[in-house]
């Protein structure tokens, strides 16, 4: 079984990943309520969603590939969905449909098996291979995890000394 330093790398490795595509809005081991899925990495585009699942060993991987998630049996976060793991542990046969695959490797994030280019078009797009690698998102759970991270940077500038919080009293 992987240790949770292996994982935690993997995932900073993710963020940072998710972070060079594009997506403004990044966040790591984040679950909000309505959701079945503790997502690794996620991130957001104004257009789509990406996930990363950091899996470190095989039995973790295929223990995550049993998910309904995975199995395409109900809805999910990430329009768009990647294993990220280190090379030998997952092989582009092993995915479920639509799934990306990115290697870590030295530090660096390798991708292994996903759509060309740097477009992340938005849902139902057919742009150069792009709609083969989409899934179908669960917009509650999505509009969950952002109301989450929107509360914790709410919450975390709120308790900056240099910040006023508003309130009914304070506004004119």
């Amino acid at each position: 079984m992987a240790t949770s330093h292996q994982h935690k790398q993997l995932v900073a490795l993710g963020v940072r990943w998710v972070k060079q595509q594009g997506f403004a809005v990044v966040a790591s081991e984040i679950n909000a309520g309505g959701s079945r899925e503790v997502a690794d990495v996620i991130g957001f585009r104004s257009s789509c969603s990406v996930l990363v699942e950091a899996k470190a060993s095989r039995r973790d991987f295929l223990a995550d590939r049993l998910k309904p998630e995975r199995r395409g049996t109900c809805r999910g976060l990430g329009l768009y969905r990647f294993y990220l793991a280190p090379p030998g542990v997952i092989g582009v046969a092993d995915l479920p449909p639509g799934w990306g695959l990115l290697h870590a490797q030295d530090a660096r994030v390798i991708d292994v098996f996903r759509a060309l280019g740097n477009m992340w078009p938005g849902p139902g797009s057919e742009l150069q291979g792009w709609a083969g690698f989409q899934h179908q998102v669960d917009e509650a759970a999505e509009r969950g995890v952002l109301f989450s991270i929107a509360r914790r940077l709410t919450e975390a500038q709120s308790r900056r000394p240099d910040r006023q919080q508003l309130t009914p009293q304070s506004l004119p």
